[in-house]
């Protein structure tokens, strides 16, 4: 990992917006461009469900948190966790407020279902590197919950999704200090993209139905 003191600390949701699109990501980041569409309401609507910082869960040999605070200095990430597990096992770590050993096991939600680009799973991975350096920990795996599937699936900290992580987080940084607006990619779908009206002005027709379906789901939340 290079040297980037002179950035800001890099929040973990860029991943994912620059995996999905290296043009959305520079005009989100670099131009400070941000917008809407009825996808962002309705994962605002799932997360609003999971995030509370005060709910602590217990199960058994397990203790459930929410909206759990991760960085990395290493990485110079940070980031919240929708949910972090902490089980018990003589196999885990302390975790200071808690006593015995416990395994760590970070459980992501997303309102969809799993994208082609593997970008939720880098996502979860970035997480869980946060996690690693914060308790000195090994985290073999995670879990993500699709709201369309309604299911988790679990996703594999391999070597190469660990290598693949940091190497885009090194990307991004890059990309960053370069200060440019990336062209869009050759095939990239931007039909759902709530940065179409600025990213591709001229095709964009329909922003009163789009603003009418974004007021419903708010109404119905």
């Amino acid at each position: 990992m290079k040297n980037y003191d002179e950035l800001e600390r890099l929040p973990i949701s860029a991943i994912k917006q620059y995996a999905y699109c290296k043009r959305r990501f520079t005009l989100m980041f670099v131009d400070c461009e941000w917008g809407s569409n009825y996808k962002i309401v309705e994962g605002d609507i799932l997360h609003e469900k999971v995030n509370d910082p005060f709910f602590n869960e217990k199960r058994g040999g397990k203790h459930i948190s929410r909206s759990i605070p991760v960085y990395s200095d290493t990485l110079n990430l940070y980031g919240i966790a929708d949910v972090v597990e902490f089980i018990k096992d003589d196999n885990g770590v302390e975790i200071g407020t808690k006593p015995g050993l416990w395994q760590i096991n970070p459980v992501e939600y997303k309102n969809g279902k799993p994208e082609k680009s593997g970008a939720d799973n880098l996502q979860l991975c970035a997480q869980a590197l946060c996690l690693e350096e914060m308790f000195g920990a090994k985290i073999e795996s995670g879990d993500i919950y699709y709201g369309k599937l309604r299911k988790r699936i679990t996703i594999q900290f391999t070597n190469i999704l660990r290598n693949q992580t940091i190497c885009i987080i090194n990307e991004i940084n890059e990309l960053l200090i370069k200060a440019e607006i990336s062209p869009k990619p050759e095939g990239q779908v931007c039909s759902h993209c709530s940065l179409i009206d600025i990213c591709i002005p001229a095709i964009y027709e329909n922003k009163n139905s789009n603003r009418t379906r974004i007021e419903r789901l708010i109404k119905n939340a």
